[in-house]
């Protein structure tokens, strides 16, 4: 990775940035207020949810205005998908297109995806044309670390939550995983790296958390997400419209014998590392909107060894076994998507979707799991520092 820890060094150069709220601090301003006073600040792309996380998830920022004199507002997350490829026009008169928004540490998270778009169509651009404006990626710091879950995501499960290859838990900074993407694919831009640590500090409290969007309401948020992202492909609701979102989840009908039986499943399953609460919740919007779920809270004790896709992936398969006629898997599009059912799509590797379905054991799903890993953990040693 190339790295540079002086922007100032491109002082008046032809910018567009990929930012949004989570950009916060340096300067005490959001940073793109600060680069318009380094850079000749043509263009901001808009991620999904918006540039304040105004908008919740699927829905399309086309009706966002912003009044930033000299400056044109580009929605990356409109109502179709070509919206989520940049136009070209955006591209052609800029020096340098800025990477600066914080992600979370799953692949499903859009944020990266948009800038791995923003990457693929700078690298078609400099095939046609020789030239394309500099990538630079103004990192920060994983908020769940280096530590890495899942599998690999196969290429006919490719969807705008979730680039080949990449595992459920990257456990990369968004400058690693921008810079996989670069090297792996042959995209051969010029990627340059801001280190942590120049712009956005080296750790952060939960204290001085800005959401990146409105139901990653916390670090902790983080910790059970790369499991938790699973429910979207199912009819539980994983806690939108509480505010605890992804560490509570639910549905009306966990009741009964069934209900009984799945406490106890669960609850001897239980280690060290979590701990999960009974309650009852009322989403105010989304899945079960002002319908009382039956459901719980996930409690992450030891984040450092807790597992959130093998807690959710065993927890699905017990829910299947236990509620066979009330438990669903949704259909319909799903991120543009309607080949394909969501949980296809999140899960993103047959062999997964395997043990879902009865398939395999447990201790088959923990060695494939560990096996994964580990090839991950070499793959990307060059892209972590």
């Amino acid at each position: 990775m190339k790295f540079l820890k002086n922007i100032f060094k491109l002082s008046g150069c032809k910018a567009a940035i990929l930012t949004n709220q989570s950009a916060f601090g340096f300067h005490g301003k959001y940073h793109f207020q600060t680069y318009a006073e380094i850079f000749d600040l043509k263009t901001i792309f808009l991620p999904e949810h918006g540039l304040f996380a105004e908008l919740q998830d699927q829905v399309s920022g086309d009706e966002l205005q912003y009044l930033f004199s000299g400056m044109q507002i580009v929605n990356l997350y409109g109502k179709e998908e070509k919206s989520l490829v940049p136009p070209r026009s955006a591209l052609a008169n800029v020096d340098v297109v800025i990477i600066d928004i914080k992600d979370v540490g799953s692949r499903y998270y859009t944020f990266l995806t948009s800038a791995y778009y923003i990457l693929g169509e700078l690298s078609r651009l400099k095939k046609e044309t020789g030239k394309a404006p500099l990538f630079l990626v103004v990192d920060s710091p994983n908020p769940i670390g280096k530590k890495i879950e899942g599998t690999p995501l196969q290429k006919e499960f490719e969807s705008f939550v979730g680039v080949t290859s990449v595992l459920h838990r990257h456990g990369l900074t968004p400058g690693g995983l921008l810079s996989y993407y670069n090297e792996t694919f042959e995209l051969k831009v010029d990627v340059v790296v801001v280190p942590v640590g120049v712009i956005h500090p080296k750790s952060l409290s939960n204290l001085e958390w800005v959401p990146p969007s409105p139901n990653i309401p916390t670090q902790n948020t983080c910790l059970v997400y790369p499991g938790m992202c699973l429910l979207e492909g199912t009819n539980l609701s994983e806690g939108r419209g509480t505010t605890k979102p992804f560490e509570t989840f639910g549905a009306p009908y966990l009741v009964g014998k069934p209900k009984e039986e799945l406490d106890k499943r669960m609850f001897s399953h239980q280690l060290e590392t979590f701990r999960l609460r009974n309650l009852r919740f009322l989403p105010t919007f989304h899945k079960y909107t002002n319908k009382i779920c039956e459901g719980y809270q996930l409690m992450v004790l030891k984040p450092k060894q807790f597992h959130s896709l093998y807690f959710v992936l065993f927890f699905l398969k017990q829910l299947a076994d236990l509620f066979p006629n009330e438990f669903e898997y949704l259909k319909g599009v799903y991120e543009f998507r309607s080949d394909r059912p969501a949980i296809e799509l999140l899960a993103g590797d047959a062999t997964l979707l395997d043990y879902l379905n009865g398939k395999l054991t447990d201790s088959d799903l923990e060695i494939y799991l560990e096996e994964s890993e580990n090839r991950w953990a070499k793959a990307i040693k060059p892209f972590r520092y």
